[in-house]
């Protein structure tokens, strides 16, 4: 086993999650008995990531299972950042699966995370209409939390406010660069959710696609100027500090309907199953602090969410006036990371949204 401060992140949110250098050596770790060997383990892939490679593991005899995912070693930082995330998320209150353990494992040439399971809700859509209810508390409880941030003086990692006291400056970032999707992630500190968002989610993802040449310099120049006018399209933050100063929310990130489920019980409460109540999850996120519209607008990028999520969330206040009019802004930044991950499908997705917001005339 290998030291838990090997990872060089220096806030409260990030997790001490056991990091192990074989698979073998964690799953032993969380076991009940001995395993000599990972063919003794009943391995069950689980179909749905584009990214990781997913199994269920059935450890023998005491009906324990455990959710794993494998990488090449290359692609640990990927679930390092995913142990993060899922880390931040639990440390609001808001449900999501936990952490197990975390490793590289040179012998077998995998990185690999070991997660809580999740049981799929299997009940009636009277109970699954309860579950999308849960669903948008959760997606509520973690826009409501108030997020830790950077040293407000310097913009460093050494936030100030660990007790969390009120710090002098918000700020959209995060302590880390992290994923969207295989994509890197730029979070840097930003004092201004407008100059994030317009260098750090639409700079970042056009400047990939032109490079690519998988759009053209009219719908960078688009783009470029929407950048340039998203004071105008985007609000403040819906919430406020203790000074009245609007101040950000933590995010999932990823909020597309893969990565939200309803599931049978809380995942790290075994003895508290009950397949007639629905719980709702937030799972596989790409977390950082800016404005929680963003999580709410990708929820509408694919579909999968019902009325009543919507009608729910919308309860506690969060959604400004005008927002349907900005889902699509926020949504460029995810349409480009599609486009820029999966090609051409993407591109009249982006065009639209370009010629729409940023075109002359």
């Amino acid at each position: 086993m290998t030291d838990a401060n090997a990872i060089n992140y220096d806030n409260t949110y990030y997790s001490m999650t056991p990091r192990f250098d074989g698979l073998l050596e964690a799953v032993n770790a969380l076991s009940n008995g001995a395993i000599n060997a990972l063919d003794d383990v009943d391995l069950q892939p689980v179909s749905g990531s584009d990214i990781n490679e997913a199994s269920l593991l059935n450890l023998g005899d005491s009906n324990q299972q455990i959710f794993l995912k494998q990488n090449t070693p290359a692609k640990a930082p990927v679930l390092e950042a995913e142990v993060a995330g899922l880390t931040a998320i639990r440390a609001t209150g808001a449900r999501t699966c936990q952490p197990l353990a975390v490793g590289v494992d040179n012998e077998r040439g995998r990185s690999f995370l070991l997660l809580s399971v999740i049981d799929p809700f299997k009940g009636s859509k009277a109970s699954a209409t309860e579950g999308w209810q849960d669903l948008a508390s959760q997606l509520a409880t973690l826009h409501q939390a108030q997020p830790l941030q950077p040293d407000s003086a310097t913009g460093s990692n050494n936030f100030d406010n660990a007790d969390n006291s009120q710090p002098s400056q918000w700020y959209a970032g995060w302590f880390n660069d992290n994923f969207i999707g295989s994509n890197p992630q730029i979070n840097s500190w930003t004092a201004s959710w407008h100059e994030f968002f317009a260098s750090q989610r639409l700079g970042v993802q056009y400047e990939i696609a032109f490079d690519k040449q998988l759009i053209t310099r009219k719908t960078l120049q688009q783009i470029e100027r929407i950048q340039h006018k998203l004071e105008q399209y985007l609000p403040n933050y819906p919430l406020t500090d203790d000074a009245g100063q609007p101040r950000p929310s933590l995010l999932h990130g990823d909020l597309w309907a893969g990565n939200a489920m309803l599931g049978q019980a809380a995942a790290d409460n075994k003895n508290n199953r009950n397949s007639n109540k629905a719980f709702g999850y937030l799972i596989d996120p790409a977390v950082y602090v800016g404005h929680p519209e963003t999580d709410l607008a990708m929820t509408q990028m694919f579909g999968g969410f019902t009325s009543v999520f919507y009608d729910t969330y919308s309860e506690y206040g969060l959604v400004q006036d005008g927002f349907s009019e900005r889902v699509d802004i926020y949504n460029l930044y995810h349409y480009l990371n599609h486009l820029n991950l999966f090609g051409s499908g993407y591109l009249s997705a982006v065009q639209r949204i370009a010629q729409r917001f940023g075109g002359r005339g």
